[in-house]
C-alpha cells in the first residue's frame, strides 16, 4: 500500500524534476529541452508564495506539481475566493496508474479557487486535472500558445 507525501522541491529534486520534464516536455507549452544551467536559475528565481511540490512514496519520487499566482497572460473566471494557478502536473512513468496525482489535492485550500491550462490534445493532463475536481470550461486561443483548455476548480 502507498502512503504518498508532500515535500517542498528542494534543490535536490532539481535533476530529477528536470529529466522528468524534458520527457515531457512534449505537452508543455514551452518545449524546449531545459539544461540543468537553465534548471538552477530557475529554482533561484521561484517567486516567494509560489508553492512547488514533490509527491513522494517513501524514498522513491513519483510526480510534481505547483501552486503558483496566476499568469497575467492567460485568463482566470471571476470568483468569490482568490484564484491560484495549478501547473505541471508531472508523473514520472513508473509511477502511473497508482493515484499519484490525486495526492495534490492534498494541497488544495477550500478557501482558493485554481486554475489551470492544457494544451490542446493534451488528454492525459485533462483526465488528470479531471481526478482533481478541476473541470474543463473549453478552449481558449491564445496568441502564443493557440488553443488550451482553460481548467477549473472552485
Amino acid at each position: 500500500m502507498s502512503l504518498f507525501t508532500l515535500q517542498l522541491l528542494s534543490i535536490d529534486d532539481l535533476e530529477w524534476l528536470r529529466c522528468l520534464r524534458n520527457a515531457s516536455r512534449d505537452n508543455f507549452f514551452n518545449t524546449s529541452e531545459i539544461t540543468p544551467e537553465q534548471q538552477s536559475d530557475w529554482f533561484r528565481r521561484i517567486p516567494y508564495g509560489d508553492q512547488r511540490w514533490v509527491i513522494w512514496d517513501r524514498q522513491t519520487r513519483c510526480g510534481y506539481f505547483s501552486i503558483e499566482r496566476p499568469k497575467a497572460d492567460l485568463p482566470i473566471f471571476p470568483s468569490d475566493k482568490p484564484v491560484w494557478y495549478l501547473n505541471s502536473l508531472l508523473v514520472d512513468p513508473a509511477q502511473r496508474g497508482r493515484g499519484v496525482i490525486q495526492a495534490a489535492a492534498a494541497a488544495f485550500d477550500p478557501y482558493l479557487s485554481y486554475c489551470g491550462y492544457v494544451r490542446k490534445g493534451n488528454v492525459a493532463s485533462l483526465r488528470a486535472c479531471e481526478k482533481l475536481g478541476l473541470l474543463d470550461k473549453g478552449l481558449y486561443e491564445h496568441p502564443v500558445y493557440g488553443p488550451i483548455h482553460i481548467v477549473w476548480k472552485d
